[in-house]
């Protein structure tokens, strides 16, 4: 059904700016917007009309840490060598463009038909996102919302580079990278603070430090003069100390925040994504399931512990929180969002409905597109999930959808492609 004109009724409706409180009502949309709320909606009579049969309603899920590029089956290739460098070189040829194309448009795809109806790129090839946004925008592939970065930027041998990451060590240099990425008329900034899990070379230190203040505070100001926020990847606390002190606008991932980083973060409105998703399982899983060496598999586990920690400060003294799933990481597919909302209540020690505000509101203001998505309100966006079951009892209903809707398109049924073997290692954790 791809009508942008519809009425829904006989729906319980989970009110996430509301507490979640949930209201029996009907939900009247009109060429993608929804006009009218309540018990009687008056709309015109050849309007679709769709009972709901008492299914719940929540606003589609907001994924704020996204890469489109992988399907979240380990590879040693994620490790570099050989096989790494030639994959990276055909898909800089106009050839490996075309299939790097396909296979992010199936990624954005497969995001959407697992509930997500906005989600937040942080990191390509070769703007393979910004091609794959317009496309969906322009009606011409399905896919969410997207909003995307781009290549990160880094400091010369910094998180992602060859791979994801475009680098300098010259702040004007690192300026002339921010520019190069307006230019692609990208919705943001990605920069890599500090190394990560699997290119960390010390034991104890998954966030080693790649950039330095002056450099940070580079891109930052160069990216703020543009009118476009940034995003960074950050994993120690000294990298969060260099990232608020510079003007970074959202922490990725995150570290055992100090009391002065709380301060701080609160002074300056920094939020902070959490991604667990990808944590959880490389810390719990055996080396051989995650194809991680030992040093890897270690930083990993003192990673989770910090994040967890960080965390749960942000949740109790004020620091705005969100979530995304860090998708194409090892175990991470593009359909892990609800295992990541789930991963989140339970980590951070927050309710379902928390986590499921988190979810859908929080994320879309820390994206910046509240205005138009993350609750079900009138003027909003028809950007909505229909699920079975209630998920402030059990959040594993996000997994079980009967319709997904984004920008009034809606898609009964939503279907895609699972990763059995990956599905099954993941069971075990949940």
């Amino acid at each position: 059904m791809n009508e942008k004109s519809f009425v829904l009724y006989n729906c319980n409706l989970i009110r996430v700016e509301q507490n979640c409180e949930i209201l029996p009502c009907s939900i009247y949309v009109e060429n993608g917007v929804i006009r009218q709320i309540g018990d009687n909606v008056n709309a015109p009579l050849d309007v679709a009309y769709i009972d709901l049969k008492g299914q719940y309603v929540c606003p589609g899920l907001v994924n704020l840490h996204v890469h489109l590029f992988g399907s979240g089956q380990p590879s040693k290739i994620l490790g570099g060598g050989k096989m790494q460098q030639n994959v990276l070189k055909f898909i800089r040829t106009k050839l490996g463009q075309k299939v790097l194309d396909r296979l992010v448009s199936s990624s954005a795809k497969t995001q959407l038909m697992s509930g997500c109806t906005t989600i937040r790129t942080v990191g390509d090839f070769c703007y393979s996102d910004v091609r794959i946004r317009d496309k969906v925008a322009a009606g011409n592939a399905v896919g969410p919302r997207m909003l995307v970065s781009g290549p990160a930027i880094t400091a010369v041998g910094g998180h992602g580079d060859g791979t994801f990451s475009v680098t300098a060590d010259d702040t004007e240099e690192l300026r002339e990278l921010v520019r190069r990425n307006a230019e692609h008329n990208v919705d943001f900034i990605k920069i890599c603070v500090t190394g990560g899990v699997i290119d960390a070379k010390k034991r104890g230190e998954p966030g080693e430090v790649k950039m330095t203040f002056d450099q940070t505070y580079a891109v930052c100001n160069e990216a703020h003069k543009l009118g476009m926020y940034v995003a960074s990847h950050t994993e120690s606390d000294a990298g969060v100390q260099i990232a608020v002190a510079a003007g970074v606008d959202t922490i990725e991932h995150g570290a055992d925040f100090t009391d002065a980083d709380m301060a701080n973060m609160r002074s300056k409105g920094t939020k902070v994504v959490a991604t667990f998703s990808p944590a959880v399982p490389l810390a719990n899983l055996p080396p051989r399931v995650t194809k991680l060496t030992a040093l890897a598999t270690y930083n990993t586990q003192v990673l989770l512990e910090c994040m967890t920690y960080g965390a749960r400060r942000c949740a109790i003294e004020g620091v705005t929180l969100g979530m995304g799933t860090d998708s194409s990481c090892p175990f991470v597919t593009q359909y892990a969002m609800p295992d990541e909302v789930a991963m989140f209540a339970r980590y951070v020690g927050v309710s379902n409905a928390y986590a499921l505000t988190t979810a859908t509101r929080i994320n879309a203001e820390i994206a910046g597109v509240d205005d138009v998505t993350g609750t079900l309100e009138v003027g909003k966006s028809a950007d909505f999930i229909v699920m079975q079951s209630n998920p402030l009892e059990n959040l594993a209903a996000l997994k079980k959808l009967s319709m997904v809707c984004c920008r009034g398109i809606i898609y009964d049924k939503p279907r895609f492609r699972h990763k059995r073997k990956v599905d099954k290692q993941l069971a075990k954790l949940m």
